[in-house]
Formats: C-alpha cells, structure tokens, sequence
C-alpha cells in the first residue's frame, strides 16, 4: 500500500470515529473478597450474575445458621433468600440450652433438642429444680438430684413440713416457725392447715357431683389455707376436668366416685351398678393415677343389694348445709356453724357458685374453731383405723 492511499484510509476513520458518542465506565461494584471494578450502567446486571454486588455491604460475607448445626458464609445480599429457606442470622435463634438433674446446662441446636431430651436433659430449669425451705422460711431452689442431700440438712419442699402457716381475723397470713405458734395463738392469730394430730378435733369437708367450673376456685382456697377436702365426682365430667383432679391429688385431696351419670343405686340393676361404678373409676384413674377407695351414692340412697355390689366404703354424711337449695352463702355458713362438731362429715357441691362463695368463710370458722380439715380417709383411719370396703360411714365420732 502507497502512502498516499494509507494516508487517506487513516483520514476516513478519524472522521467516521469522530461522530460516535464517548461513553465512560459510570458504576462502581464490589466482589466479596475486596475488590472494586468499574462498569458502564448498562452491563450491570451481567456482572451481577456472575458474582459482583451493587453495594460493599451487599458484598460483605456474613455466616447464617442452620437448626442441626450446620453454618454457610454467604454474601449478605443473599440473606433474606436463604431466612426463606430455613437459615438464620444469629447461633442465638438456632441454638437453645438445656439443663440435667445434677444442675449441668449446655447449649444445644434445637432440632437435636428431643435426642437430650431422651437422655435426661429438659428444656426449662424448672424442670429440673425445686423450691425447698429450711425452718424460718427461706426458700432455696435445688437442684432435684440434690434434694435427698438438702433434706438432711433440715430443708424440706413442702413449706408446711417446716413452717406452721397462720392467718388473722382481718385476712392477713403468715408462716410461723413451729415453735412460735403457740405465742402467735395467744396475740390472735390462728392455725391454717398442719400435719395431722389425731388428738386435736377434725372435721371433713366433701363436695359432691363435680368437677365443674368451680372446682378450681374452691381448690385455690383449699391451698390457700393448706387444708384437705374429698371430692365425690360424677364419671362423665372427668374428661373434661382432668387437670383440675390432678391438681386436688396433688394438694393431697381426695377424690371418690359418685357414679357415672347420678343414678339412684337403690333402684338400678346389678350390671347398672357396676357399670356406673367401674367406669368411674377408671375415669378418675385415667385422670389422677389413682383408683378410688370410697363412693357416695347419689341421693344418699342405697341397699343391701348396693352394698354387697361395690366393693368400696360408703361414705354418707351427717351435716347437710343443703347449699344445693338455699344457693346462700350466709346459710352454708350459718349450716356449718350450727351442726358442725368433731368427727363431722360436711356435704357441699362445687358446681354451685355460691357454695364457691362460701368455702373461704366455712374453713375459716372450722380452723378457727381449732378444727383439722382433713380428707374422709384420713378421718376414718385417724379415729377408727382402716377403711373398711362395704361400711358405710356417715361421721366419724372420737
């Protein structure tokens, strides 16, 4: 090529070049280990594909966390796909501690959290401690393969075992070292529930036909005042009151069978009997882990022939506040004030609102009036010895 014609040929590309528009690389992007590059805007979105990020912080390599312990380094932009597909952004939401017996903790991933739970570790520290109280009153919480080593030491988990719970006229309560009850009795202050003493007076409160929407309320009073009742329950209202049975057992009341569905015993069928009985009872076993030992017949109405079918104790009643009819509460009050004396067997009904009304100003007036309010059970074998299936007992006199 002369150099005429390539002189001419250079001439046409600078004048072709000259009328195309400069574009300058305007964006800047950011790979994860550090680097910077700059790109023209409208190529962006291809080396977003291919591993290079808008914003340094988007670029910023962050750790997520799976439930089975598993971690992933990932670019921070990526973090709320992966939230979407079960990976978190702290060990803290993954991650949960677990306590054993022996006051041991660790910290483990909660999808491996009911393989401990199979060897012994729980998951709250209640559920491997207890409250225990020495004899002034202080509360420590031990662990529970502890608690027979504590107990040694005088500390007990029931308060009442070390402290003597007292109340006043005006409603105030208070725990009291044993020793000090009797000064405490003399300023006006009375006993709450104790350890049973067979010489002292004692009565026994029943509630008849329940559990029912009232049970719970008359229980939290019972607690309250630390004292014992029996509950002479219908077998079809079991199922749906099982909690509030378990919780009477618990507080070491007692719970008996009255019946399946309230028959009259006196007027059924052999097979009627038994049924009405047994399928009660495996009610309240279902709901308490316990069989019942004694039975009310409803209405109060029984036979030879109703005796010699169950083979449990008949336990009748000698003070009827008829708070079924009088819905009162002054009048079950005034019921229990008139007829109550040692050895008492008190009728009630906890399906009744106001009977519930009445409950804290009857246990009040017995425990003032120096009485022990303890179970059927606990009566007959405090004054007469074992219970005896097949008797029926209607008070239990000194």
């Amino acid at each position: 090529m002369n150099r005429r014609i390539f002189c001419l040929m250079m001439t046409f590309v600078i004048m072709f070049t000259s009328f195309i528009p400069f574009v300058e690389a305007d964006s800047t992007l950011y790979a994860s280990d550090g680097r910077t590059i700059n790109v023209n805007s409208e190529d962006i979105e291809l080396w977003k594909n291919v591993g290079w990020f808008e914003t340094a912080e988007d670029a910023k390599i962050i750790t997520m966390y799976s439930m089975d312990g598993r971690t992933l380094d990932i670019p921070q932009y990526y973090r709320d796909a992966y939230n979407k597909v079960g990976w978190y952004n702290t060990r803290e939401e993954v991650v949960t501690t677990m306590y054993s017996m022996d006051g041991r903790s660790l910290e483990v991933y909660k999808d491996l959290g009911e393989a401990y739970r199979n060897v012994g570790w729980y998951y709250n520290l209640s559920d491997v401690t207890e409250k225990m109280y020495d004899s002034k009153g202080n509360e420590y919480t031990v662990f529970k393969d502890n608690i027979e080593a504590e107990r040694k030491k005088g500390l007990s988990t029931n308060k009442n075992d070390v402290m003597q719970i007292m109340f006043s006229a005006d409603g105030r309560f208070l725990y009291v070292p044993y020793e000090d009850v009797e000064a405490y009795n003399k300023v006006g202050w009375y006993t709450g529930g104790t350890k049973l003493d067979p010489t002292r007076p004692m009565v026994a409160l029943t509630f008849d036909d329940g559990p029912g929407k009232y049970t719970s309320k008359i229980l939290s009073i019972l607690e309250q005042y630390n004292v014992r009742a029996t509950f002479f329950v219908q077998g079809k209202n079991v199922s749906g009151y099982k909690q509030v049975l378990k919780r009477a057992v618990d507080m070491d009341c007692e719970i008996g069978n009255h019946t399946w569905s309230h028959v009259n015993l006196s007027g059924s069928s052999s097979a009627t009997i038994s049924q009405q009985i047994s399928s009660t009872n495996s009610a309240i076993y279902a709901a308490t882990g316990k069989y019942p030992t004694l039975y009310r017949p409803p209405y109060g109405a029984y036979n030879k022939s109703v005796l010699n079918s169950i083979s449990m104790a008949a336990i009748m009643w000698s003070v009827d506040t008829l708070d079924w009819k009088t819905r009162n509460p002054q009048k079950t009050l005034a019921s229990v004030k008139k007829d109550a004396v040692d050895g008492s067997i008190i009728l009630l009904h906890d399906i009744h609102s106001p009977t519930a009304d009445a409950v804290e100003s009857v246990v009040r007036h017995l425990l003032m009036q120096g009485y022990q309010l303890v179970t059927v059970s606990e009566l007959i074998e405090a004054r007469q010895g074992a219970v005896v299936s097949g008797k029926v007992y209607t008070n239990v006199k000194p």
